[in-house]
């Protein structure tokens, strides 16, 4: 499990670019920040970055046409996972959400064989 400030500020933009030369059916995502909301007011921010593995190179290509559908289906259920499990005073179950999200864009693109977190973070207002 992950968390903390600290992760948010690494080079994992480098390292994403350059596993999407290394594997083309690699396909990086944006940095995506959802409020972590409880009761009435917001406590914080979940801040994840995610890569996708595709099944083919045919599928990496069609995903990264995609991206913008895709990016709005992991916002969704970061959005649920925020709301239901996160806290930004303790650990992320980074277990948990990569279930959330596999399971969400599996369903959204089928060319999706896993998605991979390579940064997250909770943090508060």
């Amino acid at each position: 499990m992950l968390s903390g400030a600290g992760l948010l500020a690494s080079p994992a933009r480098a390292a994403e670019e350059g596993a999407k030369a290394a594997n083309p059916m690699m396909v990086p995502m944006d940095e995506i920040a959802v409020p972590i909301i409880d009761g009435a007011h917001m406590e914080g921010i979940l801040r994840f970055t995610l890569v996708l593995r595709a099944q083919d190179s045919a599928a990496a290509a069609r995903l990264t046409t995609s991206i913008a559908k895709l990016r709005s289906v992991a916002m969704i259920a970061g959005m649920d996972f925020a709301r239901l499990r996160a806290s930004p005073y303790s650990a992320v179950d980074v277990r948990s959400l990569i279930q959330s999200l596999d399971r969400a864009l599996k369903a959204a693109d089928p060319g999706v064989s896993q998605a991979l977190i390579v940064r997250v973070g909770a943090a508060a207002q």
